[in-house]
Order: C-alpha cells, then structure tokens, then sequence
C-alpha cells in the first residue's frame, strides 16, 4: 500500500477473478482524505456503493471511503500471451543454437567457445 498523497492511496494486492484464477491487481484512489488504514490488510474485499462512495472491509473492520475516481487495474500479461502464440524462430537461428549448446555440452566445445569469447 503506497501512503496517501496527491493522487490518493493505492492499494496493491491480488484480486480473485470470478472462475477462481488470481490476478496480481492495483486499486488507486484519488482525491482521498487521510485514512487510518493498517500497513497490511488482509482479505480485503471492496464495494462501491455508488460512483465516488466505496467501503473497504478487512477482517473485522470496515472503512467508509470517499473519493474523486477510483481505478482497477488488472495484469493481463498471463491471459495476452497465452492467446498470442509465440513467433516461430527462423530455421537459422534455431540451428545455431543447436550447434552452440551442442558445443558448450563437450570440454573442447567449452574451451573453443571460451576461447572465441576472450577475442572480443
């Protein structure tokens, strides 16, 4: 959790999506008065009663928040890559990988590429 300034309070954590997968999640809100909000909040559920009005709930305690916007932000990365397949490497640079890691598996594979590699 990032302290309250100009831009408000922002809360990092991970947000459980609706089939059950976790998401790493950023919740900022702007315009906020000073909370007294703990360093750590555990199980932290958020409802926004209306468009500027949120109630924060931790364990027991339950904080009434108003503010100008708020934002969610999720990290798709894991859900964008998997349906994005990956580029196919050209047949070129596959077979020279293939080549070098062959060679750095021997001794004298090891001591040549070692030896190209104090040449530069």
């Amino acid at each position: 959790m990032s302290g309250p300034g100009r831009a408000g309070i922002t809360l990092l954590g991970n947000l459980v999506e609706t089939d059950g997968s976790v998401t790493a999640a950023e919740l900022s809100l702007s315009d906020v008065q000073c909370l007294p909000l703990p360093p750590v909040l555990h199980d932290l559920s958020v409802e926004a009663r209306a468009a500027q009005d949120l109630v924060l709930r931790s364990d027991t305690r339950e904080w009434q928040v108003r503010c100008h916007t708020w934002q969610l932000h999720r990290d798709v990365g894991a859900s964008f890559y998997a349906a994005v397949p990956p580029r196919r490497m050209p047949w070129s640079r596959r077979a020279a990988w293939r080549v070098m890691l062959a060679l750095a598996a021997t001794a004298p594979g090891r001591w040549l590429l070692a030896r190209r590699s104090r040449a530069h």
